[in-house]
């Protein structure tokens, strides 16, 4: 790893310079938001992108470091989200099954939080997440699993961590409304998310056409840029006392 990029990565988590942004959830129906999902966002003298910024903070091992940094200063915006909204975080494997990682989300429990587990690689201890898994639920923490369809580890996720939610990926949405194999994989994961009792959203929905295509699959929830683009949480009107 470059100096350059050394010496950003202990400035981000020297100064904490992280800036969430965050992109809604919506339902298809009727456009009302449900949810918001918190994403890190970071200076471009530091790095040119999230992705850059994890993955340099994974080859100079504080990747879990950065993620629990993200998601306190995620969750330090819960008191500006409407009511009855829930705030969805990103987070590794990796990253849950640090205790320090899960006493922060557990010190959050009754706030109405979920976790997206975003690993793109084989869990080769599924026990052990899954007791960090159900001690969250227990709590009140939602697990979702990210990438639906994506690959062989979001469907292992799916089998082994019974979620609550599920994301089917942007690669999926993408061209549903002209595809017929994209249609028939979002119909039958809207017929097994039922079955299970989860909540199935769409994520990466650009156009009208694939905001259409879905609701008549029976996709109830979506996320894209079709309906909002990542910003800053919605100013809350003043209390009245």
């Amino acid at each position: 790893m470059s100096r350059p990029a050394i010496h950003n990565l202990r400035e981000v988590l020297r100064s904490q310079a992280i800036q969430p942004t965050f992109q809604p959830v919506v339902q298809l129906e009727d456009g009302s938001v449900k949810a918001y999902e918190a994403l890190a966002r970071f200076h471009a003298a530091h790095f040119s992108s999230p992705a850059d910024a994890f993955a340099a903070a994974t080859e100079a091992g504080v990747g879990v470091e950065l993620e629990l940094l993200a998601i306190e200063r995620a969750l330090a915006y819960l008191d500006d989200l409407p009511p009855g909204i829930l705030l969805t975080t990103n987070l590794s494997v990796e990253a849950l099954l640090t205790r320090q990682v899960c006493e922060t989300l557990l010190a959050h429990a009754s706030r109405g939080i979920a976790v997206e587990l975003t690993e793109h690689t084989q869990v080769l201890d599924y026990p052990a997440l899954v007791e960090v898994t159900e001690e969250l639920r227990a709590a009140g923490i939602l697990i979702a699993v990210d990438d639906a369809g994506a690959g062989f580890a979001s469907l292992s996720h799916i089998l082994q961590l019974r979620p609550d939610i599920i994301k089917l990926d942007i690669t999926l949405t993408r061209g549903v409304d002209t595809d017929p194999v994209r249609m028939a994989l979002a119909r039958s994961l809207v017929g097994f998310a039922e079955d299970i009792g989860a909540l199935l959203i769409a994520e990466g929905i650009e156009t009208v056409a694939e905001h259409e295509k879905l609701r008549s699959l029976g996709v109830r929830l979506g996320q894209g840029y079709f309906m909002a683009r990542p910003g800053p949480l919605p100013i809350l009107p003043p209390a009245v006392l």
